[in-house]
């Protein structure tokens, strides 16, 4: 994965991190740059990965939940983390808009 600041590379990274990771990442090297300036770039296989992992932790519980309530509410809030998720690992090489 790539990080980048006005279009300019500030870090090749060997393996995709999360925002949270990038922003750990960016404190251990000093590097003091605001997240949100950010574009994290990262490969179809990197963003895949992330995706998998952050549908585990983050969405899955809400299908669940909705599956066992059944409400419109509940199938609301498992949609929209999985549109957040996609927005924040695009596949292909593009830029992620860098979100917590």
């Amino acid at each position: 994965m790539q990080v980048k600041h006005n279009d300019v590379l500030i870090a090749t990274i060997g393996s995709a991190l999360t925002i949270k990771e990038v922003s750990g990442f960016l404190v251990a090297n000093d590097i003091q740059i605001p997240l949100s300036e950010l574009a994290l770039i990262y490969t179809s296989s990197e963003a895949e990965a992330l995706r998998k992992r952050a549908y585990k932790l983050e969405s899955d519980p809400l299908f669940i939940e909705w599956q066992f309530d059944q409400t419109l509410e509940k199938e609301k809030q498992w949609r929209d983390k999985v549109i957040e998720i996609k927005a924040l690992y695009p596949l292909g090489n593009h830029d992620s808009a860098s979100q917590e």
